[in-house]
């Protein structure tokens, strides 16, 4: 998630949220990451957006104004901005509005939403390389990074480490 003010994105305001069991739905994922994000802005009093711009078709739009009523928060206003074809969907109408390619509201709305995609990007590649880059070795009590890291240099590999000696 990502936060954009005044045309100026506050890095200071992004949020990551780790899916739980949606991992593969979309839809899913999209309504929990909104009702988690807006449960918590009610529950601090505020303060609240003047637009939620969602990645994503009326699908995606759908599922966030789900969430959004389930946290009592259905007055807040929700775009949803489709990738290729550059379509702005709203609840109010039915077909999705084509904004001027050469227009400064859609050059903001495409900047807000490649940041976001750029944030996501980064942090499913940390998240991935922390996860690859476990060991055996980790859950061993009494081992730490440098340990870890004396054994796997003096032994060559974990297989080495198994096959030595006490």
């Amino acid at each position: 998630m990502v936060v954009c003010e005044d045309g100026r994105m506050r890095k200071s305001e992004y949020r990551k949220f780790r899916v739980r069991h949606a991992a593969l739905d979309d839809f899913a994922a999209m309504e929990q990451v909104v009702r988690r994000r807006y449960a918590k802005v009610l529950e601090n009093g505020g303060p609240f957006p003047d637009l939620i711009v969602i990645d994503g078709g009326l699908g995606q739009l759908n599922a966030a104004y789900a969430a959004l009523e389930s946290v009592g928060l259905s007055n807040l206003v929700a775009i949803g901005l489709a990738k290729k074809e550059e379509l702005v969907f709203t609840r109010d109408h039915g077909d999705p509005l084509a904004l001027d390619p050469h227009s400064h509201a859609l050059r903001l709305l495409q900047r807000i939403r490649d940041e976001a995609h750029r944030f996501a990007i980064t942090f499913h590649r940390q998240s991935r390389k922390k996860r690859d880059l476990q060991s055996e070795l980790d859950v061993v009590p009494g081992i730490g990074l440098r340990r870890r890291k004396t054994l796997l240099t003096a032994f060559g590999s974990l297989a080495g480490v198994r096959r030595a000696s006490r």
